[in-house]
């Protein structure tokens, strides 16, 4: 793994370089063509890779934190900086991303891990609190009340679980809502045929389905059902444990889909598969999908499979949680969105640089009580510190050894199956690391 890590750091530092010194490809990623284009101390590749660094202190102590790594005894102010990053667009990020998933797919080949052939991707949404401004306000949006208001933006993400990969990844204002960045997703042909795409409740329906179904080369779906829907609670009364039924759309899907180019009436049927689990309080979950028996799906294997989607809400609480994703380093849409875009990067670099160590922990203990993993915590900590030299130095490859030497010490136990009750907090409290506008830590 290692050996294939270096590879995908070298092709994410070559396209990086590609990108900043070839005019044709800068176009594609700034906002004039007389931008870039002056020799500056933040050139291209320099505030890619400050913003990449995440500034989660004080600007001006991270501006020069990252011009000592640089070994300069120059620097530039605050103001230099966000003039600066008003020229490059949050669409580099998000294409350095997709950049380091296809290298990640290409060179570990046979190591990517599958279930029965199947890329198994968890897809959820989730919010990113913002600071109270105009400008923030009119763009992403919030609620508000005679009491207070708050500014949100909503992210949507395709998560590889069993890679620990971000596929797909967009925020969006509050409005837009996770359900349209799925159907996008679908439209749009992002999805492969050996994708097996997993949703929670909010994606049941009609719509969601057909749209993965009838793809040129049908999508694999797994969804869990509303319990409120009529063909849920008929199965769930039949007893069965699996079955094979036809759903009907409603007015909204019949007007949604011929948008999408489908032309449906109330008698158009659909062929899904219903699944029941029993879970450990007694109760029963439906799941829908289009893994059909016949093709050697056992109603066995649903609990399980489904039980994976709970790695994109893990990621998405490293983000915020460890990344500390909602202390943003700027106040306006721009700079959120490359906050945001930097951070699913980051993210899955993070993953990807600790397979190695992860692997080598898994071979060592054979005898511990519990599975033991890196301590992510202290990982991105050493990752975040090494980022700058990980990309400028000739020598990467000792540095990458350096850091799997240090994953590998004082792993952390996973203890499967643990249960808490899920305690749900109000839209204004759900923020862990909120940026305050005239405040954040010199430390």
């Amino acid at each position: 793994m290692l050996a294939s890590n270096l590879r995908i750091l070298n092709d994410l530092k070559a396209f990086l370089n590609e990108v900043s010194t070839n005019p044709e490809l800068t176009d594609y990623f700034r906002n004039s063509k007389t931008d870039f284009t002056r020799k500056r101390k933040l050139c291209f590749q320099n505030l890619s890779l400050l913003i990449v660094r995440l500034c989660k202190k004080t600007l001006s102590v991270e501006i020069d934190g990252f011009f000592k790594e640089l070994n300069s005894f120059k620097t530039c102010s605050v103001p230099a900086f966000s003039l600066q990053r008003l020229k490059l667009k949050p669409l580099f990020f998000n294409s350095w991303n997709s950049f380091l998933c296809k290298r990640f797919y290409h060179h570990y080949g046979q190591e990517v891990k599958r279930w029965k052939g199947y890329r198994v991707f968890g897809c959820d949404g989730s919010t990113i609190s913002l600071v109270n401004r105009p400008e923030l306000n009119t763009f992403f949006g919030g609620q508000s009340n005679q009491c207070c208001s708050f500014v949100v933006a909503k992210t949507f993400y395709c998560y590889d679980v069993l890679n620990k990969l971000i596929l797909f990844s967009n925020i969006t204002p509050y409005r837009y809502g996770e359900l349209k960045s799925a159907y996008n997703l679908v439209q749009r042909g992002g999805l492969e045929a050996d994708m097996l795409m997993i949703y929670d409740r909010n994606f049941s329906n009609y719509k969601m389905a057909a749209l993965m179904q009838w793809q040129e080369k049908e999508i694999k779906y797994l969804i869990r059902v509303k319990d409120s829907l009529k063909f849920a609670q008929g199965f769930i009364n039949s007893g069965k444990d699996s079955d094979v039924i036809s759903i009907y759309p409603g007015p909204t899907a019949i007007i949604e889909l011929k948008k999408c180019g489908y032309v449906v009436t109330a008698n158009t049927p659909l062929q899904i598969r219903l699944i029941a689990v029993k879970l450990s309080t007694g109760l029963t979950e439906v799941l829908m999908t289009n893994l059909w028996e016949q093709e050697g799906f056992k109603v066995a294997e649903f609990k399980e499979l489904y039980a994976l989607r709970w790695g994109v809400e893990s990621n998405i609480s490293f983000q915020k949680n460890i990344v500390q994703l909602e202390s943003l380093s700027g106040l306006t849409p721009l700079s959120v969105m490359q906050d945001f875009y930097a951070t699913v990067f980051i993210t899955n670099l993070h993953f990807l640089l600790i397979k190695d160590a992860q692997q080598k922990i898994d071979e060592q203990v054979k005898k511990s009580k519990y599975p033991l993993q890196v301590n992510n915590n202290k990982a991105y900590g050493k990752i975040k510190e090494y980022i700058i030299k990980l990309f400028l130095s000739k020598q990467p490859a000792q540095i990458l050894k350096d850091l799997t030497l240090y994953f590998i010490r004082s792993p952390l136990p996973v203890r499967k199956n643990r249960c808490y009750p899920r305690v749900k907090k109000n839209q204004m409290s759900k923020s862990k690391f909120k940026t305050f506008s005239n405040y954040k830590p010199a430390f």
